[in-house]
């Protein structure tokens, strides 16, 4: 069971990961678009050290086709997530990944032939009572619905379509770390291929000339706890069952919930987030009920 290890320490990385990302979205940088293209140059850093240890991969076509195509749709996943992030709470937007582990249900039935349980359903519907009780603004406001989720919505589909592609690398192939290399050289043109959008190299060069020691600071602690959460995250997909290792996104939640409400008790100038005790209680009561129907997928 030491998936079960790997998923929820990659988790803790990814919600420091998610502190540091609100930080650059708040005070440096409000284009999720540059951002994600600011992670080019260490993505393609790490992949260059990873090669050289490792040297190229002996893959097979179709195997090498899913974890290239994983890491390219996992980029292209962090634009909704950046776009939700610099409109939303930090605690609030990442809950909503939640979403992730149905679109995976749904992806693995399809292409993996996982069947689903009646447990199954159940945990659906806690979900996405839990998803839409964090999505919204307010309580006796139930009704309207944030911005934040539907771009939340799409980017746990990409995280989905991700994982369910590296599953099907991971079991029909011997060995990890060519796999692993192959998803991110993918990431890594996923995050160069922006550099065609109109506007954005003039942008690009202008948070590099613009930006101060804090800004590099944060880009690369975002960096390096994004990567080394990646790693961790694709060493449970390795052992565990891909349904049951998006279930430990709930630690992902537990983690931003705790950091963001302690980080803004301590240090508000870093980060500040609303944590009145009613608003934290529908914060943990949202993501009980997620973490209540990720239980049972874990459970069935």
């Amino acid at each position: 069971m030491s998936w079960v290890f790997f998923a929820i320490a990659g988790t803790f990385l990814w919600a420091w990961g998610n502190i540091f990302d609100k930080r650059l979205m708040t005070r440096h940088l409000k284009d999720p678009v540059i951002l994600t293209a600011l992670f080019s140059f260490p993505s393609l850093v790490f992949s260059g050290l990873l090669l050289a240890f490792i040297g190229i991969p002996s893959v097979s076509g179709w195997v090498a086709f899913a974890a290239f195509s994983a890491g390219v749709v996992l980029t292209f996943a962090l634009i909704p997530y950046f776009r939700a992030l610099a409109s939303e709470e930090a605690s609030r937007v990442v809950p909503l990944w939640h979403f992730s582990p149905l679109f995976t249900l749904v992806l693995a039935v399809v292409f993996l032939g996982e069947v689903l349980t009646w447990s199954g359903y159940v945990a659906f519907a806690l979900i996405l009572a839990g998803g839409f009780l964090v999505s919204t603004r307010r309580i006796g406001d139930a009704f309207h619905l944030s911005h934040a989720m539907v771009l939340m919505l799409l980017s746990s589909f990409l995280f989905a379509v991700s994982d369910v592609l590296l599953k099907f690398a991971y079991s029909n192939n011997d060995g990890f770390w060519g796999v692993f290399l192959l998803t991110s050289f993918g990431a890594t043109l996923g995050h160069f291929s922006l550099f065609v959008m109109p506007g954005v190299r003039g942008s690009f060069s202008k948070a590099v000339s613009n930006g101060g020691a804090a800004f590099f600071s944060l880009l690369a602690l975002s960096s390096v706890t994004g990567i080394f959460g990646n790693l961790l995250w694709n060493l449970a997909l390795l052992s565990g069952p891909v349904t049951l290792v998006s279930a430990f996104i709930s630690f992902h939640s537990f983690f931003v919930l705790a950091l963001t409400t302690g980080i803004s008790v301590r240090f508000p100038s870093f980060l500040k987030e609303s944590i009145e005790p009613r608003t934290i209680g529908v914060k943990a009561v949202a993501i009980a009920l997620m973490a209540s129907g990720l239980w049972m997928l874990s459970a069935r």
